[in-house]
């Protein structure tokens, strides 16, 4: 009875890793994260971060999309805007790594403002395997 629950708890064992997928497998996870945010004049906003990829392979960026919201000392809203998708020229992400990335944003309701600010964001990055 011993060894019939040993090979039972074995051949269970030996099914379920067959059946289930490794977390071994290499694949690349790419994220964009905003570090700062520069407002030189009206209608664009400068976004400086970096692309951190904490996969265990390389990969190209595609594009990213950001959610930013601005706001002035005071706590109010200054400019907000969702989903903006900016395309990536093949950024090349190698695993455990970052690469620095500046982009900019274009939008007629974006302030010139020269005073102190704070911002929030969320991003969504699309990456492939391959370039092109």
């Amino acid at each position: 009875s011993f060894a019939a629950k040993f090979f039972t708890l074995l051949f269970l064992t030996l099914v379920i890793t067959a059946v289930m997928p490794t977390s071994a497998q290499a694949r690349p996870t790419i994220k964009f994260s905003v570090e700062h945010v520069y407002l030189h004049e009206a209608g664009e906003a400068e976004i400086v971060g970096y692309f951190e990829n904490v996969g265990d392979q390389a990969a190209y960026v595609k594009w990213t999309d950001i959610d930013l919201k601005l706001f002035a000392d005071n706590g109010q809203e200054m400019w907000s805007d969702y989903g903006i998708r900016h395309y990536v020229e093949d950024v090349y992400v190698p695993a455990h790594e970052y690469v620095a990335y500046t982009c900019y944003i274009q939008h007629p309701d974006i302030p010139e403002y020269h005073g102190k600010y704070r911002f929030r964001s969320h991003t969504v990055t699309h990456w492939e395997k391959s370039a092109g």
